[in-house]
């Protein structure tokens, strides 16, 4: 085993803003990246930008030889990964630049070898605030106005009700901005196995269905990362049966305690530990992790989260 120095980044690693998208004249160049496609409704546009605080609470950071699954990570099964930082009862903890860091053992070993895969272990629900200065005056659906654009402390899981926003636009910034929250409890395909509406019968035939979804493509910041995703029990394994379907959307049972969102990450490129390794160097990304949406009038709409992306090195 290596007892190795580990330094932990907790950063956003904010990008310089892009110049110039035909597409949004008038949004550049305050945000870093302007998107369109299946991440928006469609016709719509999406200004992706730094959190000013994202806020998890963390309860595993681990770095594995092989990729981490809700089966390999259960107690008594063989584990490809080693546990850089533990919290039984999870902490609190802000991503972006200037967040509090995560509290890492001071003398961790990890065996020689090749680490493909990072694993973390989150909480459901989360906290993101976020604000941009625009090059021009925007104007909110909740019928605000101004190049000061900013979260209001809202509930993000669903699109806004008419003459609403998750976001208010103003001529200066608040003097405290609050941040929106939100839950992910659910991962999945939106469509049945058998192509039409799905029912309960089709929870049976698929219990895994909103509870895992595998190969998410993120790119932060230019950087792109694919990422395995599982919804986990109050008891650390798969969340399954617990979905009922009124309507053909999905709707918890009052006994469902999804309680985690287990994070399996590529490691691009592959962390190497060997005799002469001396320092493993931990960073997440979180630059243009916020997004702001516009509808196909053009005014600000709704936020989305776009993910975050585990950066890893040894020397």
């Amino acid at each position: 085993m290596k007892n190795l120095k580990i330094v932990l980044f907790v950063a956003a690693f904010c990008t310089t803003n892009i110049g110039s998208i035909a597409f949004a004249q008038s949004i550049v160049p305050d945000c870093s990246s302007v998107i369109t496609g299946n991440s928006s409704p469609s016709g719509e546009m999406e200004c992706a930008t730094s959190p000013r605080s994202l806020i998890f609470k963390i309860y595993e950071l681990s770095l594995c030889t092989a990729a981490a699954t809700p089966s390999n990570q259960a107690l008594g099964a063989a584990n490809p990964c080693t546990k850089l930082y533990y919290d039984v009862n999870g902490e609190d903890i802000d991503l972006t630049a200037g967040g509090a860091s995560i509290p890492l053992g001071s003398d961790v070993s990890l065996a020689e070898g090749t680490y493909t895969h990072a694993q973390l272990k989150l909480g459901t629900e989360f906290t993101m605030a976020t604000k941009i200065q625009f090059q021009n005056p925007q104007t909110s659906t909740d019928n605000s106005s101004g190049e000061f654009c900013y979260s209001k402390g809202v509930n993000t899981n669903f699109m806004p009700a008419a003459n609403d926003s998750h976001f208010s636009c103003a001529s200066a910034f608040p003097a405290s901005v609050s941040a929106n929250d939100e839950l992910i409890n659910f991962f999945g395909q939106d469509n049945s196995p058998d192509g039409d509406a799905w029912t309960n019968s089709d929870v049976a035939e698929d219990g895994y269905y909103q509870n895992t979804e595998m190969d998410v493509l993120t790119v932060l910041g230019g950087v792109t990362s694919t990422t395995d995703l599982y919804i986990l029990d109050s008891n650390g394994v798969l969340a399954t049966g617990d979905l009922d379907y009124v309507g053909g959307e999905p709707t918890l049972r009052g006994s469902s305690t999804r309680t985690y969102i287990l994070v399996n990450q590529d490691l691009v490129p592959n962390v190497e530990i060997s005799p002469d390794t001396t320092n493993v160097e931990i960073g997440i990304k979180v630059s243009d992790s916020s997004g702001i949406g516009f509808n196909t009038s053009g005014e600000v709409e709704y936020g989305n989260f776009n993910g975050l992306i585990i950066q890893i090195s040894a020397n």
